[in-house]
């Protein structure tokens, strides 16, 4: 079957207002370099830069427009 690892580091940008903690989004071919160490570590295991995330409040659901 499949396996995966959930690896954290500080929090970017993007995420450092909602938690101090954030999962490493790893680019293209990142990955590999992470299992056979033929990358520094600090190149692949770091936050994700200012605009590579967003939220989507899902609950509690954002009032309509108009109504308070």
């Amino acid at each position: 079957e499949g396996a995966f690892a959930m690896l954290t580091t500080e929090p970017g940008p993007d995420v450092a207002h909602y938690h101090d903690r954030q999962i490493v989004v790893m680019t293209p071919g990142a990955g590999v370099h992470w299992l056979d160490l033929s990358a520094p570590e600090d190149l692949i295991l770091r936050p994700s830069p200012l605009g590579s995330l967003f939220v989507d409040r899902v609950y509690p659901p954002a009032a309509p427009p108009g109504s308070g």
